[in-house]
């Protein structure tokens, strides 16, 4: 185990509400292209209230892992106690939850509904969320000493600017995840927040958008940044690093075999908590990812991203039947 014991995990916390529409939205929907005019009835007939967010998914599954300490900060309103989402993160003693609670404001939430054809409609609603960029790390973070790593997971520009700027300025090493906003940051502040970075991660899509949005090749990140991870769904995830003599070497990590697919929502948060939990035990970065790749294999069995349950003997049993060996760092648990 790691001196240093402890993360932070900073992102989305949402309400995620998943509907059915036991049609097909192309029969519910009239559009007049020419006179700009759109009218659309869709009556759902379930509605599903799950919890959600990528800091609240990675965190969810670092309580499961239990192996690091988590402080968990983020921006949300009165219903992130009435409606649950409080006492489903504090049951978890490894987790200190401190979030900036906004009594005029609602939780960030997604409103998602499916129709027969796996069409998804989608409307989100920040809320909370968008006041997460007023947050004062540093203020709230007494023993930076003490942190190991800090992911700082997709939510505003504004917010992720800030939080990368106060870890810096507390020496707290740095996992950038800017994730499907990527394109909203402008060159020169995606550039700056990579140069105090020590990770970067994100799917083959995110990656590639943060190469055109920099104007550099993986070798030019990779002369800036320790080592770029990209996530690719069932085909697995790649690490990407330079050694001491500058040699790039690209390491591909194929998936765990997950008993069922239910739901791949939240399987990369999973991952996410699989790396920092990896990180904190000191395995290697490959072995970290490898140990992500469990995880999420686990998330992808239940439908939610915070729903699935697994204790440390399923990890070591799932990582030994998959890549053939367990890293005695998993063994003492």
């Amino acid at each position: 185990m790691n001196k240093k014991n402890k993360v932070i995990v900073l992102g989305s916390l949402a309400f995620d509400y998943i509907m059915a529409f036991e049609e097909n939205f192309i029969n519910a929907v009239s559009i007049d292209p020419e006179n700009e005019k759109y009218q659309s009835t869709v009556t759902a007939k379930s509605r599903i209230q799950r919890f959600g967010g990528t800091a609240g998914n990675i965190s969810y599954n670092l309580g499961l892992l239990n192996i690091a300490r988590v402080s968990l900060f983020g921006s949300v309103g009165t219903d992130f106690e009435n409606l649950g989402y409080k006492a489903h993160i504090d049951r978890f003693e490894n987790i200190e939850l401190g979030v900036d609670i906004h009594q005029d404001l609602f939780t960030a939430a997604c409103y998602i509904v499916n129709d027969i054809k796996a069409n998804q409609m989608i409307v989100f609603h920040g809320g909370a969320l968008d006041r997460s960029r007023d947050i004062n790390l540093i203020d709230k973070i007494q023993d930076p000493e003490n942190y190991l790593y800090a992911i700082n997971s997709t939510q505003s520009v504004e917010a992720m600017t800030s939080f990368a700027e106060q870890l810096y300025e507390m020496k707290i090493p740095m996992i950038f995840d800017p994730g499907q906003v990527t394109p909203l940051f402008s060159k020169l502040t995606l550039l700056d927040i990579i140069k105090i970075s020590e990770i970067l991660i994100g799917n083959s899509y995110e990656i590639n958008q943060i190469k055109l949005k920099t104007e550099l090749s993986m070798e030019g990140l990779l002369d800036i940044v320790k080592a770029i991870i990209i996530t690719k769904g069932e085909e697995g995830s790649e690490l990407l690093y330079r050694d001491q003599n500058k040699q790039i070497y690209k390491i591909e990590i194929p998936i765990a075999k997950p008993n069922k697919i239910i739901d791949t929502t939240g399987a990369g948060d999973g991952y996410r908590a699989g790396i920092l939990s990896g990180l904190i035990l000191n395995l290697t970065l490959l072995d970290s990812c490898r140990l992500g790749s469990i995880v999420s294999s686990f998330v992808v069995e239940t439908s939610g991203a915070q729903t699935q349950k697994f204790v440390i003997q399923d990890v070591r049993k799932r990582f030994f039947d998959t890549y053939g060996y367990l890293p005695p760092e998993l063994e003492g648990l």
